[in-house]
Formats: structure tokens, sequence, C-alpha cells
């Protein structure tokens, strides 16, 4: 399973399941390849102005995964496929904070130099 997150990754793909409600704020579209599409019309200030706005993968999920019981009845998407998802966003997740804790690493030891080099130069013996 994957979030297709513009109209052109549509292109080529046969289309597995489409769920579009009346009442519905989105439009969910899911390809036999596992890939998911949201979208949804907004309104703006003046009615004639739609725009048509394509979910993030991250809300996307939310509003999947309350489908994912029906998606699993069809045979669209199974509860194996949902739980791999969720682990390559963990590990995903864990490899930016992982990056981030280096970044940070190496911003605390160039500080710790700088003001190590600053007050070892400015030390001066105390005279009594």
């Amino acid at each position: 399973m994957y979030f297709i997150e513009n109209q052109e990754g549509l292109i080529g793909k046969e289309v597995a399941y489409v769920w579009v409600n009346q009442f519905c704020e989105q439009t969910t579209i899911i390809t036999k390849d596992k890939g998911v599409f949201m979208v949804c019309q907004e309104v703006g200030w003046d009615d004639g102005d739609i725009e048509t706005r394509v979910f993030y993968a991250h809300e996307a999920k939310e509003v999947l995964y309350a489908l994912r019981r029906e998606l699993h009845k069809e045979g669209i998407i199974d509860e194996s496929e949902w739980e791999e998802y969720e682990k390559e966003l963990k590990k995903k997740h864990e490899a930016e904070k992982e990056r981030f804790r280096k970044e940070q690493e190496e911003i605390e030891r160039k500080q710790y130099k700088e003001l190590r080099a600053k007050f070892e130069n400015k030390a001066e013996p105390i005279k009594d």
C-alpha cells in the first residue's frame, strides 16, 4: 500500500476500488497495485471558486483507516498490507529521528568547540 500524491500518479493505473458518497468530503480511488489517491473539492469565498485538493499521505491515512474493514472484506487492502505500511512508516520515522539526532550532535559539538576556544583564550591567571 502506498499513497499517490498527484493526479499524474494515476496515469496508466487500473482502478480496483472507488469510494464516492453524496455526503462525503472526499473521493477515494484505490488502484490494483494498492495505490491510494484521495481528493476533495473545496469551495472558496465565491461559490464559483471550487478547487480540487489532493490529500497528503497522513490525511488520507486517517480517512482510509475508517474504511479498512470494508477494504479487507472486499479484498482490496488486507490487514497485512496495512501492517506492512505501518512498519515502513515507522522505519522512515526512526531514520529521520536518527538523522536529526546526528545533526543536533554536530551542532552542539561545534558550539562546544566555539565556546571552549572563546573561554580558553580569555582565561587569565587570577592575581592576588
